[in-house]
């Protein structure tokens, strides 16, 4: 599997779980007159936790590559202007 594939099938994951959640939460809105159950704020706040940790983790991870390049990169430049 690709670094593509994966972070596709990871974002498509945490975006479909969270239109699922909010799409949980108008339902019950709606069709329980207006009151939604605590079973399903508690799926809602799952959704919530697993998209943060799948959008957060994934910058967190890419901005510490990235400044470890930098870092490199630096080190390599600075070697050969000596």
């Amino acid at each position: 599997m690709t670094r593509q594939m994966k972070e596709l099938v990871q974002y498509s994951t945490a975006i479909s779980t969270l239109l699922s959640g909010i799409l949980l939460c108008f339902l019950s809105f709606f069709l329980n007159n207006y009151d939604i159950a605590g079973s399903v704020l508690g799926y809602f706040g799952q959704t919530l936790i697993f998209c943060a940790g799948v959008f957060g983790i994934n910058c967190f991870v890419k901005n510490q590559i990235y400044d470890a390049e930098t870092r490199i990169n630096e080190k390599i430049n600075e070697k050969f202007k000596k």
